[in-house]
């Protein structure tokens, strides 16, 4: 996988942190399902988390760090 060819939205799918993915329905266990975040899911964001997304986006090289707030 070649980050700089993917999207913003499929980045945003790799940095989201595991506890958000909502478990696999009995019926689709074990079956190769992947949950795609959207604009409608929400959720907080524990400062370790966000250290943990920052961290996965500088491994991957400086212009995938997030920008989180306004820059003035």
């Amino acid at each position: 996988m070649h980050l700089f060819k993917l999207t913003d939205e499929q980045i945003t799918q790799l940095l989201i942190p595991k506890r958000f993915v909502p478990p696999t329905p009995p019926e689709h266990e074990g079956k190769n399902m992947v949950y795609v975040f959207d604009s409608e899911d929400k959720f907080e964001l524990t400062y370790d988390e966000l250290v943990e997304i920052i961290s996965k986006a500088r491994m991957a090289g400086p212009k995938l760090i997030p920008v989180l707030g306004t820059v003035n």
